[in-house]
């Protein structure tokens, strides 16, 4: 069958499946990149802010949570202390003055929630009602727990990492702070 002249040529079933691979392949490539980028020589650096005076602490998800964390555990009450990725990406709230805190992790301990190569999502989706607050969450959580120590994921502005067990965190100076915010 002739094209009319000015409409590109049909594809062939052979073609649209290839070019179907190939996109979805570079897609893949493009969002499993995203926590790579956050990952230099198998760690993640991961940042808290806390008022606490002291030049270390022990962040521990059983203990009391903030405003802030408290909405996320509207949709699952599983414990978990959240960090930033980037402090340039953080919360306004945080504003300068409240002290940075640090840590590094091994980028295998934390699991890819955005991408999610291990299917959570599917395997807890409830049938009709999908993943419900409270319900579905908190058994998916509960499962990725038992494999991994923290879990990235993004929020409409920035990327987080939720983790599971007590962390030592370290204060940063004002001056290094400063500059990771700049």
């Amino acid at each position: 069958m002739a094209t009319s002249p000015g409409s590109p040529p049909k594809a062939t079933g052979l073609e649209e499946k290839i070019m179907k691979n190939f996109v979805e392949n570079f897609r893949s490539f493009l969002t499993e990149a995203e926590m790579g980028q956050y990952v230099e020589d198998g760690m993640v650096t991961l940042y808290h802010y806390t008022r606490n005076p002291g030049p270390t602490l022990e962040l521990d998800p059983e203990y009391k949570k903030s405003y802030h964390s408290s909405r996320e555990f509207e949709i699952a009450q599983t414990p978990r202390v959240f960090f930033y990725v980037d402090p340039k990406q953080r919360e306004t709230f945080f504003r300068r003055g409240i002290p940075l805190f640090t840590t590094q992790v091994p980028a295998n301990r934390i699991y890819d929630f955005r991408n999610d190569p291990e299917g959570y999502k599917e395997k807890h989706r409830h049938p009709t009602y999908g993943l419900r607050k409270g319900e579905e969450w908190n058994i998916m959580l509960e499962d990725i727990r038992t494999s991994y120590d923290g879990i990235f994921y993004s929020l409409s502005n920035f990327d987080v990492v939720a983790w599971f067990q007590p962390i030592e965190v370290t204060r940063v100076s004002q001056e290094e702070q400063t500059q990771l915010e700049a």
